[in-house]
């Protein structure tokens, strides 16, 4: 770059950043202008609002609701209905408003009928509309007749701004209701905002007045600092740094002649020191990668404490050999929102679950451990597992924010009379071996556990004989997808479970990650897995003929 060109870019740089600033700055002063005008008016309606609802809630203290649909049948004025009115004009006038009125719509909202209605004596033309007159609702828009049925019907105040020349005004419309709660009338207050005009003159007057001058000042005195503060030493770091790219980082010392402590001598320092910056990047990042370290042995804890709250002794009770029980979880994440249980409620009642919590990562964790301790302590004392959701599903509602949920399947059985208890709260079905059959367990779930309060949940029975088996799991299995986004699906999972009817429990969930696992190939998994397998080997011993099975 010769002296020429550089004097060349100097100029019109100077040229030019003034004059983009000018207009940026013009640009500026009228879209502050009007946006502050329009928060200016966003407030003072907002004001108005108040004052008209408070105004409207005053006026309906003093009106019986139960004695307007009397009025409005044809029945005369009496003391009650003249204190009231007294009462609403003595408002009207104190409060500055334009009008007060009570009104009847017919259920069609093609007329109204007039109840009260208060004039303040300095409106022009104002008419009072005596007690019964009916007024057609003909002539009005279609918004304007919304807005009554969103205050008779939806029962929600409704507040319109109406501006013109003199300023406009606000009406207020609240619901009149007797004291049944049912809406009989609309009550709408109207209050002139006459001073809106003056206002709205002054503020755009004086803030364009100030903007225009301030602009034109800050103009001038960035013309003035503009070729020596900011175009010279722009046109010197733009120098240093394609030397410094060139040169392999050198610096050719030039920056030095930059002084101040502005934005742009800043800049200068900063390419100066540019080499000592990437070191310190270096170190930063070291740093950085060492957090992440850090945070992943945490979550390598989180992992190894949920791992740590599932039963893992299997077989689970030495003294009940009927039973013979196997189960894992493995969370898409670090941790996950699936989860497993198994307990004894009574010498008698076994009770297993399984449970698939919405989401994934520590929020679905977290909620998993709130989910799987209620249904432990609500199960331990109860035997129906309706009853232990319907209790879990209201304690799992009561402040649930992130609007998690849970699908949960439980089972409880009868080691005596063999007899199997369960429910679904929208969890996937079990498939059973029973009778020689293996098949899905399918019964019309209920809602997923906290989904909606008070909701009923419903049992399903089913007799048990001895080398019956259930595997329960979650979706995981099912939605795993492969690379061709083929899901792993409810058939193909059936089938894999025939083939492994004679293994083990546990031998049956090795086999079945490996046939997902072969199946999903190296597609990444989406979902916790989690898989349960229950065998009830023999019957247990009974002391008399009563507890057979009828």
């Amino acid at each position: 770059m010769n002296h020429y060109e550089k004097k060349i870019n100097a100029s019109s740089l100077i040229i030019r950043l003034p004059l983009y600033i000018a207009i940026f700055c013009a640009i500026l002063c009228v879209t502050n202008g009007l946006t502050g005008y329009k928060v200016f008016k966003s407030l003072f309606e907002e004001e108005y609002e108040n004052i008209t609802q408070q105004f409207a809630y005053t006026a309906l203290s003093y009106i019986d609701g139960d004695r307007i649909l009397d009025y409005a049948s044809g029945e005369p004025a009496d003391d009650e209905w003249i204190a009231t009115d007294e009462k609403l004009n003595a408002l009207t006038q104190t409060a500055m408003l334009a009008y007060i009125y009570v009104t009847v719509p017919d259920r069609e909202f093609t007329s109204r009928t007039y109840i009260y209605d208060t004039v303040h004596p300095d409106v022009v033309n104002g008419k009072v509309i005596p007690l019964g007159k009916t007024s057609s609702l003909k002539k009005y828009s279609e918004e304007y007749i919304n807005s009554l049925k969103q205050v008779m019907i939806d029962n929600k105040p409704y507040i319109r701004f109406v501006y013109n020349d003199t300023g406009g005004h606000v009406t207020t419309s609240i619901p009149v209701k007797d004291r049944n709660g049912s809406t009989v009338a609309i009550l709408s207050v109207v209050k002139p905002m006459s001073e809106v005009k003056s206002l709205k003159i002054r503020y755009l007057r004086y803030t364009f007045i100030f903007s225009a001058a301030l602009t034109a000042l800050f103009i001038l005195i960035y013309i003035i600092v503009l070729s020596q503060k900011v175009t010279k030493p722009l046109v010197l770091v733009t120098h240093e740094t394609a030397n410094f790219a060139r040169h392999k980082g050198e610096m050719s010392g030039i920056l030095k002649k930059i002084k101040g402590k502005n934005e742009i001598a800043t800049l200068a320092r900063a390419v100066e020191k540019m080499s000592v910056d990437m070191h310190q990047y270096i170190r930063e990042l070291t740093h950085t990668t060492a957090e992440k370290e850090r945070l992943s042995a945490e979550l390598d804890v989180a992992t190894q404490i949920q791992a740590n709250m599932l039963p893992r002794i299997f077989p689970p009770y030495g003294e009940h050999p009927e039973i013979e029980l196997y189960a894992t979880m493995e969370p898409a994440k670090e941790v996950g929102g699936d989860f497993y249980d198994f307990f004894m409620i009574d010498k008698e009642h076994f009770a297993f679950v399984v449970g698939d919590v919405s989401g994934k990562g520590v929020p679905a964790a977290l909620f998993m451990v709130i989910a799987k301790t209620l249904i432990k302590n609500v199960g331990l004392q109860n035997k129906s597992p309706a009853q232990v959701f319907e209790q879990v599903n209201k304690q799992l509602c009561e402040g649930n924010d992130a609007g998690l949920f849970v699908t949960c399947w439980m089972g409880i059985v009868n080691l005596s009379t063999m007899e199997l208890i369960f429910s679904n709260a929208g969890h996937t079905s079990p498939i059973i071996y029973n009778n020689n059959n293996v098949e899905y367990l399918t019964v019309r779930p209920n809602l997923m556990l906290a989904g909606m309060p008070d909701m009923k949940y419903k049992d399903h029975s089913i007799i048990l004989n001895p080398g019956s088996r259930l595997f329960l799991y979650t979706d995981g299995i099912t939605e795993a997808t492969n690379s061709k986004n083929e899901l792993f699906g409810e058939e193909r999972l059936l089938k894999s479970i025939k083939s492994k009817q004679h293994l083990s429990p546990q031998k049956i969930l090795t086999e079945m990650r490996k046939d997902i696992d072969e199946f999903v190939g190296d597609a990444p998994q989406f979902d916790d897995i989690t898989m349960l397998e229950f065998v009830l080997k023999e019957l247990k011993s009974r002391n008399d003929d009563s507890q057979k099975v009828n």
